[in-house]
């Protein structure tokens, strides 16, 4: 890619810093109806006719009264909140890391009480809903901290903080030679001062630019009383930054990207879609209202106008014809339109599981082969799964200008998300044909044990050097002085190897002790006995 045109310059201290680029009015336009249909019912009648049209000499009190009785379907939320929960169903693990104080920090990475895992949970399911999620990684000020002690008394380190898109104003980057740079942020935030029992809004404005050819910049901060109206910004300070060789700033994006900071979020079609069931089930729900109860119809009959006001129908009221030849009956609608409206959520219903990424198709609306489930499920890991792996480089990024905050090199700690999707029946299965080739020594313990643990079938606590320590310690323990084990007990049961006498005490010779050795004894159980037994 081409260096971009955009070159530092210095942002004044006058005009309008709220002012939106052009990628975020596209992504807040985006992320509003997201965020609206995200929230389901409450903020999908909140929308009123740009998500329910009114139609054409529909009185205002109809469509108010359809409009209170519509609701959502939300699968949008179900499908943010499924997908999002794949990567992080096990602690994320930060590995590769020697700091103590890293290991401390990713406790409470942004000072709230945190730990990374929640954190970059957090950013994976906004991230999914609108498209991307941002960081800025900070640092309280120490410009006029004396020294290094001066910092660590105060308690000051870097913590993270995460931004939705509506919270960015404008952001850029910066391309040279391959590199890319972020080297202007505009982030919005909002603060309130009490005025006796009265609360008064402030919008805040904080500009963070760094000049890369100095590894220097300055933060600005801007205010506005919110009942401003979007205007009279004031500028209240500024703040310099060293040593930083760009704004400590990262996107996590999901979806497909259209330029810097904009992006197709992944589930905005089903979000469509959703607004269009909305629409729908409102005109099933009117349909229904007007047409599911049968109407009273009478001929023949002469009603007085005096009675006719008292005229009421329900359960011990006496029906009555004055002319001999008139008759009470019910006119009931056919249905047709009913069954139609009804086909046609069921319809609208499927399409969202399947923009869902839902593999779980074969509902009661339709049977879906398994085949097709296996093919949707594949498709759902093989999304989820790029993504996880997308997070875990935003994360080691972030992770990676801490270490810049305070002059350490991460750049090889790495975060460890989970990618692996399969049920645990088939993780079962897999692990059996790994322990198979594990007995016949076509693998080694270490791959064993990392296959079951990518698996998700140890716990979080598990530790492998620890593991391998302690199973290095038995094979030396049994050891013999030429080097070599008395057969494959600490693996295998010795008695099933391959060419052994049933029965015998003692390996297979020609397996285990080499060319011209005896063989060596089994530990000094009791005759016939491998391994401990159960003894209450």
């Amino acid at each position: 890619m081409a260096d971009t045109t955009i070159k530092y310059t210095p942002s004044p201290k006058t005009g309008n810093p709220g002012e939106l680029s052009s990628a975020a009015s596209t992504m807040q336009e985006r992320t509003r109806m997201l965020r609206a249909v995200y929230g389901g019912t409450e903020t999908m009648r909140a929308q009123g006719k740009t998500f329910l049209p009114q139609y054409e000499k529909e009185s205002d009190t109809r469509y108010n009264a359809r409009l209170a009785s519509t609701f959502a379907l939300n699968k949008l939320r179900e499908a943010v909140d499924a997908a999002s929960a794949k990567p992080f169903r096990t602690l994320l693990k930060i590995v590769n890391n020697t700091d103590q104080e890293l290991d401390q920090w990713v406790q409470d990475i942004d000072m709230q009480g945190n730990h990374l895992h929640v954190f970059s949970h957090q950013l994976f399911n906004n991230a999914l809903l609108d498209g991307m999620c941002h960081m800025l990684i900070d640092h309280p000020d120490t410009f006029n901290m004396p020294n290094l002690a001066a910092q660590k008394a105060s308690g000051a380190r870097p913590f993270m903080k995460l931004y939705k898109v509506d919270d960015v104003a404008a952001a850029y980057d910066l391309y040279t030679g391959g590199d890319t740079k972020t080297v202007h942020v505009r982030i919005r935030s909002q603060r309130a001062d009490r005025d006796g029992f009265k609360e008064v809004l402030y919008n805040q404005m904080r500009v963070i630019e760094i000049d890369p050819t100095k590894q220097s910049g300055i933060v600005q901060l801007w205010e506005q009383k919110a009942a401003s109206g979007g205007s009279n910004w004031n500028f209240v300070q500024e703040t310099p930054i060293q040593n930083m060789p760009e704004v400590p700033f990262v996107t996590f994006y999901a979806g497909e990207r259209e330029a810097d900071y904009q992006v197709r979020p992944v589930f905005i079609d089903l979000a469509y879609k959703q607004i269009e069931h909305w629409i729908s089930s409102s005109d099933q729900r009117s349909i229904l209202s007007a047409a599911r109860f049968p109407m009273l119809a009478c001929s023949g009959v002469q009603i007085d106008p005096e009675d006719e006001a008292q005229f009421s129908i329900g359960p011990y009221k006496v029906l009555y014809a004055p002319e001999a030849n008139g008759r009470w009956y019910y006119v009931e609608p056919r249905g047709t339109a009913i069954e139609s409206g009804a086909k046609d959520l069921d319809r609208l219903e499927m399409q969202m599981d399947m923009m869902a990424l839902n593999p779980v198709t074969g509902t009661h609306r339709q049977y879906v082969p398994q085949n097709e489930r296996d093919i949707q499920e594949t498709r759902v890991h093989s999304v989820v799964h790029d993504l996880a792996i997308q997070c875990q480089d935003a994360i080691e990024r972030a992770v990676g200008f801490m270490g810049q905050w305070t002059g350490r090199d991460y750049s090889q700690v790495k975060a460890i998300l989970n990618t692996e999707f399969s049920n645990t029946k088939d993780r079962l299965l897999e692990v059996a044909q790994l322990v198979k080739m594990w007995e016949e020594r076509g693998l080694s313990r270490q791959a064993l044990l990392t296959e079951v643990r990518n698996r998700n079938l140890l716990g979080d606590d598990f530790d492998m050097s620890q593991e391998l320590a302690l199973w290095k310690a038995v094979d030396d323990m049994m050891a013999t002085p030429d080097g070599m084990l008395p057969g494959r007990w600490t693996q295998a049961d010795p008695a099933k190897e391959p060419g052994a006498n049933p029965g015998s005490t003692t390996p297979n010779a020609n397996a285990n002790t080499g060319s011209g050795n005896p063989p060596q004894p089994l530990p000094n159980f009791p005759p016939g006995q491998l391994r401990p037994k159960k003894q209450i």
